[in-house]
C-alpha cells in the first residue's frame, strides 16, 4: 500500500496537546503504518512467511511501524507548517500552529475575536492580519483590518483631511482622529452578531492604528430609492394632504339634551338678574 497522500479538501490538520488524535489523524496513521509494515515485512528472510499479523515478530514489526508512522506524520506536518506565507502554506499550515507563531504575538494580551471561525477561516484570518500588520499604520491597513470581519461597504475618513475640504464641527482636538463608516446594504441590515463584530473590530484597530489616534465607528443605514414610475427618474415636487378633525362636529351639536329642558322634559327656569321691572306696575 502506498503512502497516504495529503488531501486539503478532506483532512483537518490539528494539533491536540498532549497527544495527536482524531478520526482523520487515525486514518492517516493507519495508512502510513500499513505501508511501513509492508516494507518491513519485505526485508525479512524467506523463512519468515507469515502473511497476517499474528506471530510475535509481526506484532513487534507492527508496533515499530506505528511509531515510525507517527514520526513521519509529525515531520510532514511540521514541514508543511514552515511555509505558511505562500499559496501552498495557506492550504497546509495548521491554524493553531500559526496562532502560536503569529497570532499570539499580534493579538494583544492573547485575546481572540469573539467570532466563530472554522479551521480554514481562522487560518486565513491570521494570515490576513499578519499581512496587514506589515503594511504599517496607514488608512489602507485600517480598512483591510475591518474588512477581515465585516463584508459590507467600509469608508475610512481622516479628520485633518475633512477640515482641508471645508468640513465644519471639527477643531484642533480632532486633529489626530479618524472615522470608520460601516454602511449597510440598501434594504438590509447588519449581521446578527454585530456587537461581537464591533468588539472584534476595536480589538484589531488597537493593533494596526497609530497609538496617538482616536476613532469613531459609525453604523450607517441606507434606503433604496425607487423612481416614480418605470420611466420617471426624478423626484416629483408636488404635495397633497388630507385633514380630518372630529371635534368640528362637536361644535355643531348640543350635548346637554333639549335646550332649556331638563331630563324629564320640564322647562328649566332661567335665573334673571338686573332686569328693569318698574314699568310693569
Amino acid at each position: 500500500m502506498g503512502r497516504f497522500s495529503y488531501d486539503p479538501n478532506r483532512l483537518n490538520y490539528t494539533v491536540n496537546t498532549p497527544a495527536t488524535s482524531g478520526k482523520e489523524y487515525a486514518l492517516r496513521l493507519q495508512y502510513r503504518s500499513q505501508a511501513i509494515l509492508s516494507t518491513l515485512m519485505g526485508l525479512l528472510a524467506s523463512n519468515y512467511t507469515s502473511a497476517i499479523v499474528g506471530p510475535n515478530y509481526t506484532l513487534e514489526l507492527k508496533a515499530v511501524a506505528v511509531e515510525l508512522a507517527r514520526m513521519e506524520l509529525a515531520i510532514e506536518d511540521i514541514s508543511g507548517d514552515l511555509n505558511w506565507g505562500g499559496t501552498e502554506g495557506q492550504q497546509q499550515t495548521r491554524s493553531d500552529f500559526l496562532y502560536s507563531l503569529a497570532g499570539y504575538l499580534l493579538l494583544t494580551n492573547g485575546s481572540i475575536p469573539n467570532i466563530t471561525f472554522s479551521d480554514e477561516s481562522f487560518r486565513a484570518f491570521l494570515l490576513g492580519l499578519l499581512q496587514i500588520y506589515f503594511q504599517g499604520s496607514i488608512p489602507k491597513s485600517i480598512n483591510d483590518a475591518v474588512a477581515l470581519l465585516y463584508n459590507g461597504t467600509i469608508k475610512v475618513t481622516e479628520n485633518f483631511l475633512l477640515v482641508r475640504q471645508g468640513a465644519a464641527g471639527l477643531d484642533i482636538s480632532d486633529e489626530f482622529g479618524f472615522g470608520i463608516d460601516l454602511v449597510a446594504a440598501p434594504g438590509g441590515g447588519f449581521p446578527a452578531d454585530i456587537f461581537d463584530v464591533d468588539a472584534s473590530i476595536r480589538l484589531l484597530l488597537d493593533i494596526v492604528r497609530p497609538a496617538h489616534t482616536l476613532y469613531k465607528i459609525r453604523y450607517i443605514f441606507t434606503d433604496k430609492y425607487v423612481p416614480n414610475g418605470p420611466t420617471v427618474d426624478k423626484i416629483l415636487d408636488s404635495m397633497s394632504w388630507y385633514l380630518n378633525t372630529y371635534y368640528y362636529e362637536d361644535f355643531r351639536s348640543y350635548w346637554n339634551g333639549i335646550k332649556d329642558r331638563d331630563r324629564l322634559g320640564v322647562k328649566v327656569n332661567q335665573s334673571v338678574s338686573g332686569e328693569e321691572h318698574s314699568r310693569d306696575f
